[in-house]
């Protein structure tokens, strides 16, 4: 039951549930409904999972046995779960679509935007080629709305989770300009295993979690900051 693996995570966590929801900008009462056995929606359950670091199936499955980290003993897990958490509110559905790469062109106008090359943002495995920013297929959409909505995504492949988490890097130099450092983030309540591999520059970027949508809002939000100036250090 969903409540009752909310209550074990908090207890786990040394986290009151209460003042974890309250945080997540939602109405306490929620606790009483999801106690009585309420559903919970896709856009709560991708906002917990994200706060504790576990995948969303984590709480609609009992994990009371010998310990150890819950992702590790989610290996196996079947598509009837994921079923059963996109059924919680199929309205949803749509918003945890997985990303795919943006193309060439468009990868050069979100770097021209950022002031970064796009090697700083791919992998050696992606390749713009000759391709002129002209080419752009999202033409019509400016940089900063395509990032944004690339952090909106769920990443289809390494090369996309890669991007994310090097736009969200960037993010991170942009703050310490404002002495926005990570310890500033984790009073926002932010995944502290995404902030801890976000932080270790020695962790390489397919082995990291980048900031989400929820996160670049909750940051936005705290600190006063246009999105201008998180993704390229100006105000625009």
């Amino acid at each position: 039951m969903f409540y009752d693996q909310l209550i074990k995570i908090c207890k786990e966590r040394n986290v009151k549930p209460t003042p974890l929801i309250k945080s997540l900008g939602l109405s306490a009462g929620n606790l009483k409904r999801w106690q009585e056995g309420a559903t919970v929606n896709s856009d709560i359950l991708m906002m917990l999972s994200d706060y504790f670091g576990v995948p969303v199936d984590y709480f609609f499955e009992d994990y009371s046995d010998n310990g150890g980290d819950a992702s590790e003993k989610l290996e196996g897990s079947s598509m009837g779960k994921v079923y059963n958490v996109l059924k919680a509110h199929p309205d949803h559905i749509a918003s945890m679509l997985s990303g795919q790469m943006p193309s060439g062109a468009d990868l050069l106008r979100i770097a021209e935007y950022l002031n970064y090359s796009v090697d700083a943002l791919v992998p050696e495995s992606v390749s713009v080629g000759n391709v002129k920013i002209e080419d752009s297929l999202l033409s019509h959409i400016p940089p900063k709305d395509m990032i944004l909505n690339i952090m909106t995504k769920l990443a289809a492949s390494e090369e996309y989770n890669y991007l994310q988490v090097s736009i969200s890097r960037i993010v991170i130099s942009n703050l310490a300009r404002k002495n926005i450092q990570k310890s500033k983030l984790e009073s926002l309540m932010l995944s502290k295993k995404k902030l801890d591999e976000l932080f270790d520059n020695d962790a390489a970027p397919d082995k990291a979690t980048g900031f989400n949508i929820s996160d670049l809002v909750r940051i936005s939000e705290a600190f006063d900051l246009s999105y201008d100036f998180m993704f390229t250090g100006e105000n625009k």
